[in-house]
């Protein structure tokens, strides 16, 4: 076995870009062009891939990081399609619909100092660390993949036109665009999606031009100091319903006519009701980040609901082991049965415009619809940097046995369940800290138990 020297240095702290569902860390020090190289080079290695397809969105690392993939791959002998700039459920769309491995380079939602990895093999099926994750990190290692006489041919592919029509086949255009949408793209590469919008809506645009500095705000539509333009735009009337995306748009934030953040479970109750008018008795996919009134909704329409993991790889691993038609994530992930079990904004919002449409038409507004599926206050989910996960972990739990008519169950971390309110502490996957969420019927009780549990973690 020949091996490959690699395209440029690994990153000094390189083995921390390895997470449970793909790889992703702070460029230079955990992702370079070494990386890529060696990366591509152990995945095509591996599964023997013959074919492989590329895409990426606008950071101002990805370029780099595109050259030095799409030269790993040919150096093991896979022939590449150069997708170029796109969203990362396009790059999904030709892996599902064309049955290729792939990879989306880009750090979704993260900062602009950040950059990765998404791998999928045929079907848009994500790796994680144990179907081929920690195999390629072990390779990577130990420089342990074949170069072969011959490097694999390139070429450039264009694939929004084929996309539009996917998107638009899956669900019915208006007879009238009256929905007034305000869609803030955050400067990533939701942008691409405007034509699509336009054809089930009136759409106005905030930050539209792709840049991989994210000038006016963070990737992550979640975040309150992400919300701050949209907000404002909204209050000041105009509009039916806002959107924001992420950087690779494959996860979608929604917003009441008065600029009000919708939490996403809130959103995905009324689409579970939505499809289940259509699919009685359907499996939909839950998580314990996810407000109570998800499941509550479900079960109210004659639904099924399923737990799963956090992480886009385990929710869809779960939506295809229960052939769930319909999941979702407080983190504004949506996940659809006929989308290759995989997560989509733009679907996500052509389902909601379909299923809300009517209703505007008829002089009601989009936070009645969502009124209904509101009954709780759910904290903001808070990221808070820990020296020892595991160590942090426990101190939550043994603080959570100590609190009156409480009980704690583990699952995908740590679960917590008390008379007037509830929540969850798990692991980030992509990170090193622990990520939470408090709720109760009451905003004073989510907002102490919020600041109860920060200080336990504040303390390790």
């Amino acid at each position: 076995m020949k091996q490959v020297m690699g395209m440029g240095e690994l990153g000094d702290n390189w083995p921390a870009a390895f997470k449970d569902a793909d790889i992703r860390g702070v460029v230079q020090t955990e992702i370079t062009e070494g990386l890529a190289f060696k990366t591509a080079a152990a995945f095509v290695t591996l599964f023997s891939i013959p074919e492989i397809v590329v895409g990426s969105d606008m950071r101002l690392s990805s370029p780099s990081l595109v050259e030095a993939f799409i030269a790993g791959a040919r150096s093991a002998g896979a022939n590449v399609t150069n997708l170029g700039l796109v969203t990362t459920p396009m790059l999904y769309f030709v892996s599902g619909s064309e049955q290729v491995h792939g990879v989306m380079i880009t750090a979704s939602h993260n900062p602009k100092n950040y950059n990765g990895f998404k791998l999928v093999t045929p079907g848009a099926v994500p790796l994680t660390n144990a179907t081929g994750l920690g195999a390629i990190k072990k390779m990577v290692q130990k420089n342990n993949f074949v170069e072969v006489p011959k490097k694999g041919g390139v070429k450039k592919r264009a694939i929004v036109p084929a996309y539009t029509a996917y998107v638009t086949s899956k669900v019915a255009k208006p007879k009238e665009n009256t929905v007034r949408l305000l869609v803030d793209v955050g400067n990533g590469m939701g942008g691409l999606l405007i034509p699509i919008l336009k054809k089930y809506a009136t759409v106005t645009t905030l930050f539209e031009t792709q840049d991989g500095t994210f000038p006016n705000r963070d990737s992550n539509p979640t975040l309150k100091k992400s919300q701050q333009a949209i907000t404002a735009a909204m209050k000041k009337g105009g509009y039916d319903i806002g959107i924001a995306f992420d950087g690779d748009a494959d996860r979608v934030a929604f917003f009441d006519e008065s600029g009000t953040y919708i939490n996403a479970a809130h959103v995905g109750a009324f689409l579970a009701q939505h499809f289940l008018r259509q699919q009685p008795g359907a499996t939909m996919i839950s998580t314990t980040m996810n407000s109570r009134s998800f499941t509550e909704a479900v079960t109210a329409a004659g639904g099924k609901v399923v737990m799963a993991k956090v992480g886009h790889a385990f929710i869809k691993e779960k939506m295809r082991a229960e052939d769930a038609f319909f999941g979702c994530e407080n983190s504004a992930h949506f996940y659809f049965k006929d989308n290759f079990y995989a997560d989509s904004g733009i679907l996500t919002v052509l389902h909601v415009l379909s299923a809300v449409a009517p209703i505007i038409q008829r002089g009601a507004s989009f936070s009645v619809c969502m009124q209904p599926f509101m009954p709780y206050v759910q904290t903001e989910e808070l990221l808070v940097v820990v020296r020892d996960k595991d160590a942090a972990l426990r101190a939550v739990k043994e603080w959570a046995l100590t609190q009156p008519d409480t009980t704690v169950r583990m699952f995908d971390g740590v679960v917590i369940r008390s008379v007037h309110w509830w929540g969850s502490v798990k692991k980030s996957v992509t990170e090193d800290a622990l990520k939470f969420v408090v709720e109760s019927p009451k905003r004073a009780i989510a907002r102490k138990e919020q600041f109860s549990i920060l200080s336990v973690l504040n303390n390790n």
